[in-house]
């Protein structure tokens, strides 16, 4: 299945750390349809995508308000609420202890969700989770590799751990990948056993002479 679509962001600074940022995406022309429903026996996080495909074709992105600062020279937070992403609304705050010239860094996240409706419009369904995490991080001294591991509760409401690896080359690429393992057995999973995945991201610097700190992530 494909789509094409426009997506129209918008990041709106406000002051003294505290951002209104937003993301609207305009169907184009898609062949999304509804014939193969999940039939996971898990709370279905993630697995009604093709819902909101078809439902909400097209539709608010993200819509949120975020505060970023620093409690100290080595400690720093983000904040946020609303509309964070295509499935979920809701609130959380992150925080990140990262020691000038350290090697080591050390983070705690907390998010209090709720799903959204199929329609990406305002509307919120009845299920709601939480989702926290302890997590380290270490950049290691040769090739521009970084490790994370990150422990705690994810959207299922299961409990696990996440280990990632990535790469970032002198022109600013990066690629990396994660495997997630949690209390669900292999065989509530599925298909799998467990979470995995790639994901790289693409400064804009590469194809164009300006300076920009804008990127393609996925």
């Amino acid at each position: 299945k494909s789509q094409v679509f426009l997506k129209i962001d918008s990041h709106t600074y406000i002051g003294k750390g505290w951002s209104l940022l937003g993301s609207y995406a305009v169907d184009i022309w898609n062949n999304f349809n509804l014939n193969r429903i999940s039939n996971s026996v898990l709370p279905h996080v993630r697995s009604d995508v093709n819902e909101y495909l078809v439902y909400g074709k097209s539709g608010i992105h993200s819509l949120y308000l975020e505060k970023k600062g620093n409690l100290s020279n080595d400690l720093f937070y983000r904040a946020f609420a609303g509309i964070l992403e295509d499935m979920y609304s809701g609130i959380g705050v992150e925080l990140l202890y990262m020691p000038f010239r350290s090697r080591l860094a050390f983070g705690l996240s907390y998010n209090s969700l709720r799903k959204r409706g199929f329609e990406r419009d305002f509307k919120l369904m009845d299920y709601r989770t939480a989702t926290g995490f302890m997590s380290i991080y270490y950049a290691l001294p040769y090739y521009n590799y970084d490790i994370a591991v990150h422990v705690g509760r994810y959207l299922a409401k299961d409990t696990g751990s996440t280990v990632e690896i990535r790469r970032t080359f002198d022109n600013g690429f990066s690629i990396g990948a994660f495997a997630s393992f949690t209390n669900v057995s292999s065989n509530d999973f599925g298909e799998g056993s467990f979470d995995k995945g790639l994901f790289f991201r693409i400064p804009f610097n590469i194809f164009t002479k300006q300076n920009s700190k804008k990127t393609f992530a996925t």
